[in-house]
């Protein structure tokens, strides 16, 4: 059972707003009233609670974790690109756009096929306004919470607040979503796998150790995103990753020393 409730000093308003969003989420609803959440893991033995408060959505776990939408680096990443030291990943994109003589201001579609808490799809909301912008979430807390937020949380720029709004997240995984598309639909795709060598953990992520769904790159995959991508593909791994030596890229961004960069692969070249 997935359970939504509200927070307890939660007003009507919001406890229908909860209803109607638990009903489109296909959860249960349950009446919050004085019951600590501890209380609501002890009845209901769920694997986590979604929590609605007039601040947004909480997602808590029973381990006394709980996860909510922040921008997380996303915010440091638009800080850089607004002072003009730019963004590998933005990077990478135009890196595919140039070869295709398209500027940052040409529509096109990106699908991100793990966008996780969101940050790189934000990130190339802000560096391309045209984008028509798709997300794929395995793990349904994490969509939960990242569809939640992208759609609600208001920033004190209104311009960052629009680059969310332009970002549809579906439920769902790049091994199912892909093979279901058809050739030449999305014009990038993008990937950024859970890492082989894992990276220190991030505090945002924490919360959230036992919750997210793994996912490999293998012949099937990157034979349907080829099939499927129009212009490219970018895979964010470890330069020294199996993907890359398997697949080695067109092109790599990221820095001289850096630990974590982009394979960019032209659809032409595949």
């Amino acid at each position: 059972m997935n359970i939504l409730t509200t927070s307890q000093k939660s007003n009507e308003a919001i406890q229908e707003e909860a209803k109607a969003l638990a009903s489109s989420m296909h959860m249960t609803y349950i009446k919050r009233g004085k019951t600590s959440i501890p209380a609501l893991f002890g009845k209901y033995q769920c694997e986590y609670i979604a929590v609605l408060a007039g601040s947004g959505l909480t997602i808590h776990f029973p381990e006394n974790q709980q996860h909510t939408f922040h921008l997380s680096m996303a915010q440091l990443r638009i800080l850089r690109l607004q002072r003009g030291e730019g963004d590998h990943l933005i990077n990478a994109v135009q890196v595919i756009l140039d070869k295709k003589g398209l500027s940052n201001r040409d529509k096109f579609t990106f699908l991100d096929c793990t966008i996780g808490l969101g940050s790189d799809s934000i990130v190339v909301s802000y560096g391309y306004p045209q984008a028509q912008i798709t997300g794929l979430e395995g793990s349904l807390p994490i969509w939960l919470a990242t569809s939640h937020g992208l759609a609600h949380y208001i920033h004190s720029d209104d311009s960052v607040t629009n680059v969310l709004r332009r970002i549809k997240v579906n439920h769902d995984t790049f091994e199912h979503y892909l093979p279901n598309l058809p050739d030449n639909s999305i014009d990038i795709i993008y990937f950024d796998p859970m890492f082989e060598v894992p990276v220190e953990e991030s505090p945002q992520f924490k919360p959230l150790r036992g919750h997210t769904v793994e996912s490999h790159i293998d012949d099937i995959i990157m034979s349907q995103a080829m099939r499927v991508s129009r212009y490219g593909i970018i895979i964010k791994e470890r330069p020294f990753s199996s993907v890359f030596q398997k697949y080695p890229p067109h092109q790599w961004v990221g820095g001289k020393y850096s630990r974590i960069g982009y394979g960019v692969y032209m659809k032409e070249l595949l």
